[in-house]
């Protein structure tokens, strides 16, 4: 073989590997692309997380939701569970071997009365509203519900 075939085969060589090396480059990024694409498509919102959870304060009769004759009557709260023992048995937290995401801080508007899960920062990330009927002794009495949402702190 003279020098010339071997310098084309070894440029031919040469040019095989840096063009494999690139080719394998983009299929691996494209696969990375769609990969990021579909977890995307699949995430759900914090805000849609949190408010599903939080149905539970006035849905679940464990927790804040009146009750009478054991019906469950939807949108109303008790304000004779509305304490933080309550709060935490509906909602257990870390702490209590429960859900690490979110931490609440609930208040009653007009009443100003307010309960938060036992790891809760003051470090609020979004607010949830809900009307809701409160049941007072003398009645129900229409009012806002105002949920602080706090996500996990650290790690």
């Amino acid at each position: 073989m003279n020098k010339k075939a071997q310098f084309a085969a070894a440029r031919k060589t040469i040019y095989w590997m840096i063009a494999g090396l690139v080719i394998t480059l983009v299929v691996i990024g494209f696969a990375m692309v769609i990969a990021s694409y579909r977890n995307n498509l699949a995430k759900v919102p914090p805000e849609i997380r949190a408010e599903l959870i939080s149905l539970r304060f006035t849905s679940n009769p464990d927790c804040f939701a009146y009750n009478i004759s054991d019906k469950v009557i939807l949108g109303t709260i008790d304000l004779v569970k509305f304490n933080e023992e309550t709060l935490l048995k509906c909602y257990s937290t870390a702490s209590a071997g429960g859900i690490k995401t979110f931490n609440f801080r609930l208040k009653l508007e007009s009443s100003g009365e307010e309960i938060t899960t036992d790891k809760y920062a003051n470090v609020d990330k979004f607010t949830i509203f809900k009307e809701v009927l409160v049941k007072r002794q003398t009645g129900l009495f229409k009012d806002r519900l105002i949920i602080y949402v706090q996500e996990k702190i650290g790690t």
